[in-house]
């Protein structure tokens, strides 16, 4: 039995490869890798504007030039649900353009996702619950601003600067 012992103590390990080598096939979904530019996941930012396969058309485009002047704020609000979505993309000149998405429920501010000092956003905006919801830019610089905005619409989210 001594001489087999030592293969013993071998075995766990063997299975161990054995097992990871069986699971690394390469199924065309290799995770490691950086997802293409035209697939987001929703409600993360993302890299890419098409939000799911079953929806691959948006109902609507907002495509626009926002000006800023130093400290000027922006707000759009978009009414919506569940089952609506807003593929978000930002451009500025300067990393000095603030922006967050927030609600106004039962008379308070919740913040759903606020980011500081970007020059690019991309974001997908799914509503937790249906009502309006208020995206906000902001130059925090001191120079005045040109934004680009374009948001696509999903479902029957609607959208209207304030």
């Amino acid at each position: 039995m001594p001489r087999y012992s030592a293969l013993l103590r071998l075995l766990p390990g063997l299975l161990v490869v054995a097992l990871l080598a069986c699971t690394d096939e390469d199924d065309g979904q290799d995770l490691d890798r950086a997802a293409p530019e035209d697939t987001v996941k929703p409600d993360v930012p993302m890299g890419g504007v098409d939000p799911t396969p079953a929806d691959s058309k948006p109902r609507e485009v907002v495509v626009e030039i926002q000006p800023l002047l130093p400290g000027e704020l922006a707000e759009a609000k978009l009414t919506g649900g569940p089952n609506d979505r807003v593929v978000l993309h930002f451009e500025a000149p300067v990393p000095e353009l603030d922006w967050n998405i927030h609600g106004h429920a039962g008379g308070g501010t919740q913040t759903v996702v606020e980011e500081l000092n970007r020059s690019t956003v991309d974001y997908v905006f799914t509503p937790s619950a249906q009502g309006e919801w208020f995206l906000l830019l902001r130059n925090s610089g001191s120079s005045a601003m040109e934004v680009q905005v374009r948001a696509e619409l999903f479902g029957a989210i609607t959208w209207s600067w304030e």
